[in-house]
């Protein structure tokens, strides 16, 4: 009845409604809040949840399901979420209509005296009606740990029905108002960043050649038998279920291209895809930056590999003006929070590759594109542009290695320089990260 008053005094073109049930099969093969971020409004647009990521939880914590995560765990993951929908300028408004059972039992019977409705009462609705008391504590211990300044709760007693819905309407209106006070406050006053403690500059080693020379006989041998085993190990990923993300970063020439295409030579490609990431168009713009990458993570079983990735928030983005300070600031928190979110939630893991060329081999390989007819349209404009702001992508590049190299999504630097070799390593520790997941 709430949503129903809400969006009658809306534009049906500013709003969507979610009306959350139990999660398909391609949902449940997904992080716990993979289907919530592509169900997130655009900036300028609303999205109503009737039922929500809170809705998942509570049933998945009363049933017991085989998830391995705690409740606290589940909290943690809702808070840091919002949060982050917070920090991108979200409004998040979250009601808890609260009815005793005797009336929950009177309007559910009504419900299923009339024709019109007696469909919206099912079995499922009836045994969370006989589970009343026992699914209080645990609604009233989600909403405390959730009940944050950025996404507070407001519970409404609903029993008046006028009431709850004057209520809704009257919270929804001055917290808007509100909002729009302090965007006005806000305009011409600058955001700065959060003071972050950074870990020390060599946390992570940048090197563009091997330790030692190989002969390209010798590496050619070496990953023609890994090219083997990979695929034997994804057919075992496939099987048990189990997600990988393989990222690819790197200078521009790096061989990001060549490295990915020999990787993936002998995988299946039925449960492998590449994901080619360019500058978000103006669709992609209007939401969280994280969303459009988080669509295509991959369900369990299958690998997806990304060339280039969120990390361009904290390099091109942050080094070409392209975001503000306090926006890529932000994105090393945010980048492993999505990681861990990722890799807890689906017991998948993510290997991350930079791939260092040095200065000198990018000028001979750009040099070698643009004289080469078949190789031209590897090199543009922009790529010379970046050339002449390395200094300014070396400090970047640092503190990305730095601050999101953790223990369960470490960074590996690939020496670049010589091409096979990186190949052999980029295969390698895939092979080693895959055997470490089964």
């Amino acid at each position: 009845m709430a949503i129903h008053e809400i969006v009658h005094g809306l534009d049906p073109r500013g709003y969507a409604l979610h009306s959350i049930e139990k999660p398909s099969a391609e949902e449940k093969s997904h992080s716990f809040l993979w289907r919530f971020w592509l169900r997130l409004p655009a900036k300028g647009r609303i999205a109503l949840f009737a039922r929500s990521w809170y809705s998942r939880a509570i049933s998945e914590e009363m049933q017991k399901h085989a998830w391995e995560k705690s409740l606290k765990g589940r909290i943690s993951q809702i808070n840091t979420f919002e949060r982050q929908l917070s920090d991108d300028g979200v409004v998040i408004l979250k009601f808890f209509l609260h009815i005793t059972k005797e009336e929950q039992k009177i309007r559910l019977e009504e419900r299923e005296r009339n024709p019109l409705t007696a469909w919206l009462v099912t079995p499922s609705i009836w045994n969370i009606h006989r589970h009343y008391e026992d699914s209080l504590p645990l609604i009233d211990d989600f909403i405390e740990r959730t009940d944050t300044d950025y996404a507070p709760w407001t519970l409404v007693e609903a029993m008046d029905r006028k009431f709850a819905i004057l209520k809704v309407y009257s919270t929804i209106i001055k917290t808007l108002e509100k909002r729009i006070e302090a965007e006005q406050e806000n305009k011409s006053k600058k955001g700065r960043a959060k003071e972050i403690t950074k870990p020390k500059k060599n946390a992570v080693k940048r090197r563009s050649h091997a330790d030692k020379d190989y002969t390209r006989e010798e590496l050619m041998e070496t990953f023609s038998s890994l090219q083997i085993e990979v695929l034997e190990l994804q057919y075992l990923l496939f099987k048990r279920k189990i997600p990988l993300i393989i990222v690819y970063e790197g200078w521009d020439a790096a061989g990001k291209g060549g490295n990915i295409t020999r990787v993936t030579r002998f995988m299946n490609p039925l449960g492998c895809y590449v994901v080619p990431v360019s500058a978000p168009t103006d669709h992609e713009q209007g939401y969280h930056y994280l969303r459009r990458f988080i669509k295509h993570f991959p369900a369990g079983g299958d690998i997806a590999i990304f060339d280039r990735s969120w990390y361009g928030r904290v390099l091109v983005e942050r080094v070409e003006g392209l975001c503000t300070e306090p926006d890529w600031q932000r994105a090393y928190q945010e980048i492993n929070e999505m990681e861990e979110d990722f890799i807890s939630s689906s017991g998948g893991g993510i290997v991350k590759f930079w791939l260092e060329i040095s200065k000198d081999e990018q000028l001979k390989r750009f040099n070698e594109r643009a004289s080469d007819p078949k190789k031209v349209y590897k090199i543009t404009d922009d790529d010379w542009r970046n050339r002449e702001k390395w200094d300014q992508y070396e400090v970047a590049i640092d503190e990305m290695l730095a601050r999101t190299s953790t223990e369960i999504a470490p960074w590996t630097v690939v020496e670049s320089d010589d091409k096979w070799f990186a190949r052999v390593k980029a295969l390698r520790t895939v092979i080693a990260a895959a055997q470490n997941l089964l």
